[in-house]
């Protein structure tokens, strides 16, 4: 009888633990993939962030932290891109993607990632976003990127 009693206790918290995606005014993020984690010049990376947010608002901004592990004070700026604009839709959800060229200036479709003084480098990158009621997003983290 208490095996009986348990195993409906336990399948009940497993369906109660169990929901559906939640949708919540703070936009979240989750990082859906990256192209690859070791790169030569002229290289493309691209990152894919998946994204739900209960408003559909995210049209602020994005902003974008590389941290360097070889050159510290290098690649530790944060860069703000402009969110494209379109109408907000409730319990939004979709895929962002963010693409760099690495050590190629000028390039006509992708912003240039520097390398570091002929050395191998080893850098993570972070992402938020804020939407337009002001809610930023919680903060996800790359993978380690090794730039050749």
């Amino acid at each position: 009888m208490a095996t009986k009693i348990s195993i409906v206790l336990l399948t009940c918290f497993l369906i109660g633990a169990c929901k559906k995606d939640q949708y919540t005014t703070r936009p979240q993020l989750t990082l859906k993939s990256v192209s690859s984690t070791s790169l030569h010049q002229g290289d493309v990376l691209n990152f894919d962030i998946d994204f739900t947010d209960k408003e559909g608002d995210i049209q602020d901004s994005i902003w974008i932290q590389r941290i360097s592990s070889v050159c510290p004070g290098t690649f530790a700026s944060i860069f703000q891109y402009k969110m494209p604009d379109f109408s907000p839709t409730k319990d939004l959800k979709g895929t962002i993607s963010i693409g760099f060229i690495y050590n190629v200036a000028n390039d006509p479709y992708y912003p240039y990632l520097g390398s570091c003084a002929n050395k191998v480098d080893t850098s993570i990158f972070k992402f938020w976003l804020k939407d337009l009621g002001g809610h930023v997003s919680d903060t996800i983290t790359s993978p380690k990127i090794i730039f050749n």
